[in-house]
């Protein structure tokens, strides 16, 4: 029989989360991640894999629980456009706050490992698809309550939504108080208007 685990696989991912998100994939050492998870090589690599196992898992715990934020940030508004509206602002102070410039995980990996790594390129693209599919339920719920414009198809706002979102963590780490994402952000909101024509 194999030895029980004597630690909690998911707080050990949260720190690997940290550690890969601070460093970088590449710049991570293996001494890195055993200092950063509390936890030996043996056995983080007996639990979940060599390195690139870690880091794919970690970026789909990260994946998994920005979905989750973004639920509570909807939940916070008091009906489904203010819930959109509170996302969007949120996300945007993010990008121009003093965490800017670790910018957003699964954006840091799409420019980093992505383009040379087919696998960790189809998580990252699946993660930015659940992401899109986390806002467009609230959008389309939005839009039946008449508080958003149905000009735009939600599948393809939601999309939109994410990909701006993206955008604006990646220009965050270079522009401390940057004009292009409070143009964004506001260009953002206005897709959120509601219809003004009977």
């Amino acid at each position: 029989m194999g030895r029980p685990k004597t630690f909690d696989e998911d707080a050990v991912l949260d720190r690997a989360i940290d550690q890969f998100w601070t460093t970088g994939y590449h710049a991570v050492s293996v001494r890195d991640l055993e200092t950063s998870t509390g936890v030996l090589k043996g056995s983080l690599y007996a639990a979940f894999g060599d390195k690139r196992a870690l880091f794919l898992a970690s970026l789909r715990r990260y994946a998994d629980k920005s979905v989750t934020d973004i639920h509570g940030l909807l939940a916070k508004g008091s009906n489904p456009r203010a819930g959109l509206e509170h996302y969007l602002r949120v996300r945007g102070k993010e990008c121009i706050g003093p965490t800017r410039i670790r910018g957003c995980f699964l954006a840091n990996t799409a420019a980093e490992v992505a383009p040379h790594d087919p696998e960790v390129r189809a998580v990252v693209g699946q993660s930015f698809a659940k992401l899109a599919d986390a806002l467009e339920p609230t959008l389309r719920e939005a839009q039946k309550q008449g508080l958003v414009s149905r000009r735009h198809d939600a599948h393809e706002l939601a999309a939109h939504l994410v990909v701006l979102v993206q955008g604006m963590s990646v220009v965050g780490k270079t522009e401390p108080d940057s004009t292009l994402i409070r143009s964004s952000l506001r260009f953002a909101l206005s897709l959120l208007e509601p219809d003004t024509s009977p």
